[in-house]
């Protein structure tokens, strides 16, 4: 695999990571200037050669062409040219064995990794950064986060907003009638009177409220002042007084506590989904993070590897260009000058890449003060043991990924909805009553009409039903299939969740056994490139410079020298694969949280309580059903009383957005 594949596959995902056996430890059989690394490391090379071929880069591959064969005719397979079956069968049976290594086993962790902790930019000041730091970095300045983070908070809002249903609601009215119409009735004002004036002045204030059982309540007081130029109207003019209470009560559709509070309930659903979202979220922010950090971390070593590549390329040259005069041929001095451009070109590449690695880890955590400097990570590759197994982290996955959080509460949200609409099948009959006492006083006197209200004549009383039902009542029915469609088809998403976060623990484990297995061959293949270039060395260097053999020595020595280099990189690369398969792993089994010293803990106003956002639902922790069964709680949901939201204070444009919201705890 070239470097800009690795580049991709680290950005996107860099498979479905996980961690691998141990490999015995060998010895370096290949010697490093680590001064002349550090020298070279701060030179910047300039070279005149053609345009580089990226996808050639880091690649053994590369230095052999590729020939099509869509015009050549397809070779005859002989039996000389494939193994027989039973050996075919055999060696498959046996290879996942053989790659299995000693759980005490050790890797080699590579002659570039002390140097990537060295500043490569001296001129620039620098930053050493560890995992963790960066990740804490990335939750408090990290602007997508950010935009994670307030989601709950704006999810809440729904809450009291459905909860303010039921709140009290105060209300007043005033109105002035000044009234002149003709008459057509001398029984209206009497005598001779052709126009009926009349001046009444009114004004009431009361409270009312919808309670939760669904009845309406409303208290008013009324008080007013009229004045005509009837001779019956009598006292004229006069004051009058009202006190009235109504109370409307649902006894079918709208009746009960648990449909009037559907609302809050999905309010509350809506929000814990939000918060569950929130973790997903965030998960997947902090594993792009951390492969941002690898990425920088294998770029650096790759500008070190090409460096080093480049110093055996100038040692052969060197030594070619002082034996010009005594046996050296043009032609080898030659191979060995395009060889050092070419390898001096790839250089400028890859600090290019470093400073890129850098600007993609800023752009994820958004911190200022890593701005305009060298980001150095400090932590390095350690090969840890995970044991792994499967059914125990499908479990804990079932258990703990946000994905199933939410669907199981999707699911009882569309619970909610199925009864609301089963609800709204009923037809409409209502309870009304009315209780009123009223006063009446001489003069326009409202207020001493007021008090005779309380102590004259006797208090007045109404009641009655009304009844509604829609004929075929078709916009109810249609609603009811709806819902009812929607919980089948939430059923199914729920079982394709559970199936899909099945398939990625699974890969998520088996990559990281592969891994383990794959780093050690890539040592294994590495240590013996090493081997090969050591001997081909030693060859060339004892062959006289006239002789032809010398020159395809020399060939040889140069392609071993780039096969050790594209080695090296894959062993590098297979490091980093594997360091990020353990932590994909913990994504898979929605363990990350809990594996990193962080808690999440959201915040939104001065003086309000902190909500873990981790903490989990009373039946997400249970086993969660079959994909063919629908959880029991949708066709026997009960009525439940769902939780009063705390009122909170007043203060909703006083966000403090400096509070932080996480908290470091030790490492679980």
């Amino acid at each position: 695999m070239n470097r800009i594949n690795l580049m991709f596959s680290l950005r996107q995902g860099l498979t479905m990571c996980g961690r691998a056996p141990t490999a015995p430890a060998h010895k370096k059989q290949w010697n490093v200037d680590v001064s002349a690394l550090a020298r070279f490391s701060f030179v910047a090379i300039t070279v005149s050669c053609a345009p580089i071929d990226l996808t050639a880069q880091s690649s053994p591959a590369a230095a052999h062409p590729v020939v099509s064969t869509a015009a050549q005719p397809a070779a005859s397979v002989t039996t000389d040219s494939v193994a027989d079956d039973q050996t075919l069968r055999h060696v498959h049976q046996h290879i996942e064995a053989d790659g299995v290594q000693s759980a005490d086993a050790t890797f080699d962790p590579g002659w570039w990794q002390p140097l990537v902790s060295q500043p490569i930019r001296p001129e620039d000041s620098s930053a050493g950064l560890t995992l963790d730091d960066t990740l804490l970095r990335a939750l408090e300045h990290s602007r997508q986060i950010q935009v994670f983070r307030d989601l709950p908070l704006i999810r809440e809002t729904t809450i009291i907003e459905a909860d303010a249903a039921f709140d009290w609601t105060a209300f007043t009215e005033a109105r002035w009638d000044d009234t002149t119409d003709p008459i057509g009735n001398s029984l209206t004002a009497g005598g001779d009177v052709q126009f009926f004036e009349d001046h009444r002045l009114s004004a009431r204030a009361g409270l009312r409220r919808r309670t939760r059982s669904g009845a309406d309540l409303e208290l008013f007081q009324r008080l007013g002042f009229q004045d005509n130029n009837s001779q019956f109207f009598v006292p004229d003019p006069q004051g009058t007084a009202r006190l009235n209470l109504s109370f409307t009560q649902p006894l079918m559709r709208g009746r009960g506590r648990q449909y009037n509070e559907s609302l809050v309930v999905l309010a509350q659903i809506d929000k814990n989904v939000a918060e569950d979202e929130v973790q997903r979220q965030l998960q997947s922010h902090l594993l792009e993070v951390a492969r941002s950090y690898w990425a920088l971390f294998l770029e650096r070593a790759v500008l070190y590897q090409k460096i080093n590549s480049y110093i055996r390329g100038k040692d052969v040259f060197d030594r070619l260009n002082q034996r010009r005069e005594v046996d050296a041929r043009l032609t080898q001095i030659i191979s060995a000058e395009a060889t050092l451009k070419s390898r001096a070109s790839e250089l400028v590449r890859a600090r290019a890449a470093v400073k890129n690695a850098e600007s993609r880890l800023r752009s994820l955590v958004n911190d200022p003060s890593l701005c305009d400097v060298e980001i150095i990570p400090i932590d390095m590759p350690v090969f840890e043991s995970l044991p792994v197994e499967l059914d125990e982290s499908i479990t804990i996955a079932f258990q703990k990924r946000p994905e199933l959080k939410q669907a199981i509460k999707n699911i009882k949200a569309a619970a909610v909805r199925l009864q609301m609409a089963k609800h709204e099948l009923l037809p409409v009959l209502d309870l009304v009553t009315n209780f009123y006492l009223s006063g009446l006083e001489g003069q326009g006197q409202a207020f001493d009409a007021w008090a005779n209200q309380f102590d004259t004549g006797r208090p007045s009383y109404g009641f009655g039903l009304e009844y509604e039902l829609p004929i075929l009542n078709r916009a109810a029915n249609a609603r009811h299939r709806r819902r009812q469609l929607e919980i089948r088809q939430l059923r199914n998403q729920y079982a394709t969740t559970l199936e899909t976060v099945r398939f990625e623990v699974e890969v998520a484990a088996r990559e990281c056994r592969t891994s383990q297995t794959e780093l050690s061959t890539k040592q294994h293949a590495m240590q013996a490139r090493a081997a090969q270039l050591n001997a081909l060395t030693k060859r060339w260097q004892q062959l006289p410079g006239e002789d032809v053999t010398a020159s395809l020595a020399l060939e040889n020595l140069l392609i071993a020298q780039d096969a050790l280099a594209d080695a090296e990189f894959e062993y590098l690369q297979s490091q980093l694969t594997f360091k990020l398969s353990i932590f994909n792993f913990k994504r898979a089994t929605g363990t990350l949280m809990e594996s990193r010293p962080i808690e999440v803990c959201p915040t939104d106003l001065e003086n309000v309580p902190v909500t873990q956002t981790h903490q989990p639902e009373p039946d997400s922790d249970k086993p969660q059903p079959e994909s063919d069964t629908l959880p029991s709680y949708i066709s026997e949901m009960q009525a439940t009383e769902p939780r009063t939201p705390a009122t909170r204070q007043n203060n909703a444009d006083q966000v403090d957005h400096e509070q932080p919201w996480y908290r470091i705890s030790g490492m679980r």
